[in-house]
């Protein structure tokens, strides 16, 4: 491993090379694949047909190997070295959030849902990482020793296990029951501007927000809308009209590109109605709602306004 003071310098080096990225539309050069021909970028449209399902790719030092932002249709296995997940903070620099070895991986949300990406990797050595297509026959990963329903799996539990980091309800399960959501629970990635709860008709489904935001609001008879605070990265919703047999009491729309994992009904009703403690944890943050919303409508009704977010 680097000296403590080499490795702050490399990570100087990199957060340099991601603010010029982020300030750069262009996207990343094309790289060469094992047999030193040229290949596309991975993760661009077009590429799946002619890309085969699994690509080796050598990296350098400094290398973006995905931007987030940009579409997503493969993920990757590092094989050597060690590459740095970093993510563009709303207004400020962009963050590395996480190093990765040998034997982890990246870019599984793409290969679930065909997501945009939703951070940029880059090299914080030489490296050499396996690109799986999203539309290659997983059958053909078992040649590189990569098993398909082993790695949605391990992609699934690190869902969980960042919507435990930045949701307390979740952190404080046991680590059976996170594993067990981490199964129930199905990513999504939604457009800005849609709808996932209305006001006054069935909700379907728990909600997370893992990335993004939502507005929420209150449409009055009137037809002018109170605004609630906004939704950001960690929120629970849909809760209320799952809970209580009732009709949403908000609306909740995508203010940004959002991903999300989402519990369906009846999974619901199999998972959480089971578990008293998370059962009545729900019950009480639905109750905090509903006392929210009674204030709401005794509003003069009145337009929304970034001000109450």
């Amino acid at each position: 491993m680097a000296p403590p003071l080499l490795l702050e310098v490399i990570v100087m080096s990199l957060l340099e090379r991601l603010r010029s990225l982020f300030s750069d539309s262009a996207s990343p050069s094309s790289r060469a694949d094992a047999g030193g021909a040229s290949a596309q970028q991975p993760g661009t449209p077009g590429s799946a047909e002619s890309t085969p399902p699994v690509v080796t790719r050598f990296l350098q030092k400094g290398e973006v190997v995905v931007k987030e932002g940009d579409p997503g249709t493969s993920m990757f296995v590092v094989l050597e070295g060690r590459v740095a997940v970093a993510r563009e903070a709303q207004g400020r620099e962009p963050v590395i959030v996480e190093q990765l070895g040998a034997g982890e991986f990246f870019g599984e949300l793409a290969l679930l849902t065909g997501a945009p990406r939703t951070a940029s990797v880059v090299a914080l050595e030489d490296a050499v990482v396996l690109e799986l297509s999203h539309t290659g026959d997983r059958a053909a990963w078992a040649d590189y020793g990569v098993e398909g329903d082993k790695v949605e799996q391990a992609a699934r539990e690190r869902f969980m296990a960042e919507a435990a980091r930045i949701n307390p309800l979740l952190a404080s399960l046991s680590p059976e029951l996170q594993k067990q959501l981490g199964h129930a629970f199905v990513p999504v990635t939604v457009p800005a501007g849609e709808t996932l709860l209305t006001r006054g008709k069935q909700g379907d489904a728990l909600y997370l927000l893992l990335r993004g935001q939502c507005e929420v609001f209150h449409t009055h008879d009137d037809g002018t809308q109170t605004a609630y605070p906004r939704l950001e990265e960690g929120a629970l919703f849909g809760e209320i009209s799952l809970l209580r047999s009732r009709l949403a009491t908000a609306t909740v729309r995508t203010l940004t590109p959002c991903t999300l994992l989402k519990l369906e009904r009846e999974v619901f009703e199999k998972t959480i109605m089971t578990q008293p403690n998370l059962r009545g944890a729900l019950v009480r943050l639905g109750l905090q709602r509903l006392k929210q919303t009674v204030q709401v409508m005794a509003e003069p009704s009145r337009p929304p306004d970034d001000n109450d977010a």
